[in-house]
C-alpha cells in the first residue's frame, strides 16, 4: 500500500446552537460510535472468520469488520504474503462474480451486507500470474479476479470509502476488504452549512507527502462548489479511540498540478470539524497475485 500523509492547517469548530446537544436520554446519540475490540477478542473472532472460510487469508480490522487494517499483520507486507497462489487459469468471471457476492453476504456479521441485491458491481479486474513459472516456457494467465462493489448508501446518502473488494481464485474467495455499517443515526438537520465551511477553509493550506514527493495547495473559497448532498463517513476519533459514523459536507478541491487531480475535504455537518482530507483520485491496490494485500 502507498504510504501518504496529509496536513490541513485548520482548526475548524464552528460555534453551533444549543440544538447540537441532545437532552432526551432516550433519543439516539450522534455520532454513532464503534469500540475497538481487545486484541484477544479480535484474534479469536478472526480465527472464527477464517475457519468459516477455508480459502480466506484476509483479516478483520480493529472493530471486528472486514474493513482494511494492518492490526493483525503489522510489519508484514500483507496477511497473504506467505500464501502460495492457486495456479489455475480462470476464464469465466461471471460465475465468480456471483460467488463473490454470495461470500460477502455469507459473512454479513463482518461485512455488514445482508442481501446480494444490495451489491452493485463498480469494476472488475483480472489478476495475472504464471502457471509455468520456470524454464523457457513461462507464461502469464489469469489466476484471480478482483471485484469491487459500489459504496454503501444509507437513506440515499453515500458512505465515503465503503467499497468492498473481493478477490476470487480457483478455490474460492481468498480476500474480502471493506465493509458496510448496519446501525447509524444521523440528525435531520445540519447545524453547519456548506458556505460556513467554505468561509473557514478559505486561505488554509493542504500539505500532502506521497512517494517522496511533497505537494502544497492553498484553498481559495471562490473556486469551491457548494455540495447539495451530505456524505456519511466512518471517522477514526483518535482522542476517544473510537470509530464514529458521521455525516458531513464533501468538497472537491481541484488542482491540475498534482497527479491525483486535487483533494477531497469532508467537514462535519454538526460541529464543522474536518473529518477527512484525501486524494480526489484514489487507487485500489488490493489483490496482487504475489500474495500481498
Amino acid at each position: 500500500m502507498v504510504k501518504k500523509h496529509s496536513i490541513l492547517y485548520l482548526l475548524l469548530f464552528i460555534a453551533a446552537g444549543c440544538d447540537v446537544f441532545n437532552f432526551d436520554e432516550e433519543a439516539p446519540i450522534y455520532p454513532t460510535q464503534l469500540d475497538k475490540l481487545e486484541m484477544d477478542e479480535l484474534v479469536s473472532l478472526n480465527e472464527k472468520f477464517q475457519s468459516a472460510n477455508d480459502n480466506m487469508c484476509s483479516t478483520l480490522n480493529e472493530y471486528g469488520l472486514t474493513g482494511y487494517s494492518t492490526v493483525l499483520f503489522e510489519g508484514e507486507s500483507g496477511p497473504c504474503s506467505n500464501r502460495e497462489p492457486v495456479r489455475i487459469e480462470l476464464t469465466e468471471p461471471d460465475t465468480l462474480l456471483l460467488h463473490a457476492a454470495e461470500s460477502v453476504v455469507k459473512n454479513s456479521e463482518y461485512t455488514g451486507v445482508s442481501d446480494t441485491e444490495d451489491l452493485s458491481l463498480l469494476e472488475m479486474e483480472p489478476l495475472r500470474g504464471c502457471i509455468t513459472c520456470e524454464g523457457p516456457d513461462t507464461d502469464s494467465r489469469i489466476l484471480e479476479w478482483k471485484f469491487i462493489f459500489q459504496e454503501q448508501e444509507i437513506n440515499g446518502l453515500k458512505v465515503y470509502d465503503s467499497t468492498i473488494t473481493v478477490i476470487v481464485d480457483a478455490k474460492g474467495v481468498n480476500r474480502i476488504w471493506g465493509n458496510w455499517y448496519s446501525e447509524l443515526y444521523l440528525p435531520a438537520r445540519a447545524n453547519v452549512l456548506p458556505d460556513e465551511i467554505v468561509e473557514n477553509l478559505d486561505g488554509q493550506t493542504i500539505e500532502w507527502d506521497e512517494d517522496g514527493e511533497e505537494y502544497r495547495h492553498t484553498i481559495e473559497a471562490d473556486r469551491l462548489l457548494l455540495p447539495d448532498q451530505k456524505t456519511v463517513i466512518a471517522f477514526e476519533n483518535e482522542d476517544l479511540d473510537k470509530l464514529e459514523l458521521r455525516a458531513g459536507w464533501k468538497f472537491e478541491i481541484e488542482d491540475q498540478n498534482v497527479p491525483f487531480g486535487g483533494w477531497t475535504v469532508i467537514a462535519d455537518m454538526v460541529d464543522g470539524r474536518i473529518l477527512k482530507v484525501d486524494k480526489m483520485i484514489r487507487s485500489n491496490d488490493f489483490g496482487s497475485t504475489d500474495g500481498g494485500g
